[in-house]
């Protein structure tokens, strides 16, 4: 047997009344068979929610199957506003696309948690999903040039080229789309560390671009767009 804890990043149906959880784990993604869990007399009914910070204990190799799991916090709240879950939605997929990847889960797994736990009263919670998508640029080997020009190494009035992966100065930005102003927030939020100062105040107007710059870097660098983003789309304007 094994044991383990983590996120559950996604669930499916398996069969008439089981699913299959993917958890997201500090060795990375486990998919998890849970029997009879759809049955509402079942031990694991509210375990399986997607979001969940569960604890498992597994049988089997090939496939992991359930023997006992706790849930060790609820995020159900978050499943109340649907904006919020919408975008929760996205970042789940992302995480879940990148999780064969290697890199630091452990390290990645506890800032997770944080962010969750910070999110789920926090009415401005955007930023920090964005937090999210950019410092795992890092992880993936991608991560942007943002304290000087690529060309010159000029460190004033930068902005942002997605081609290029960094900043450039006015000389140099000729095809660059985000200006200095968008710059310093994906700056400050590459760079903020929440364990130092968990809260962040970002200036909600530049939430769009801000959106918008993550979406193309990713689908440039790493060919990834997310299915939920569309539906994403509609609900927050951009």
């Amino acid at each position: 047997m094994e044991d383990f804890q983590g996120i559950i990043l996604k669930k499916m149906s398996y069969k008439e009344n089981s699913e299959i959880i993917y958890l997201y784990t500090s060795k990375g993604l486990i998919s998890v068979l849970v029997h009879g869990s759809k049955n509402i007399k079942s031990p694991f009914l509210n375990l399986t929610k997607i979001l969940n910070h569960v604890k498992v204990i597994t049988t089997g190799k090939n496939l992991r199957v359930l023997k006992d799991g706790e849930v060790i916090k609820n995020y159900s709240k978050l499943h109340e506003n649907l904006e919020k879950y919408t975008y929760l939605m996205h970042l789940s997929e992302l995480l879940y696309y990148f999780s064969t990847h290697e890199h630091d889960h452990e390290k990645l797994l506890i800032f997770l948690i944080k962010i969750l736990e910070i999110i789920i009263d926090e009415e401005d919670y955007i930023p920090y999903i964005n937090m999210v998508e950019l410092k795992l640029l890092y992880l993936l080997g991608v991560n942007p040039n943002l304290t000087k020009c690529l060309v010159c190494e000029e460190t004033k009035n930068l902005a942002f080229s997605v081609k290029d992966g960094g900043v450039l100065c006015d000389s140099h930005a000729q095809d660059s789309s985000y200006n200095n102003e968008v710059v310093k927030v994906v700056r400050k939020l590459y760079y903020h560390d929440i364990n130092l100062e968990p809260k962040l105040n970002v200036d909600g107007k530049v939430l769009k671009d801000l959106r918008n710059l993550i979406d193309e870097y990713y689908e440039y660098h790493l060919n990834y767009y997310s299915k939920t983003r569309k539906m994403l789309k509609g609900l927050i304007g951009y």
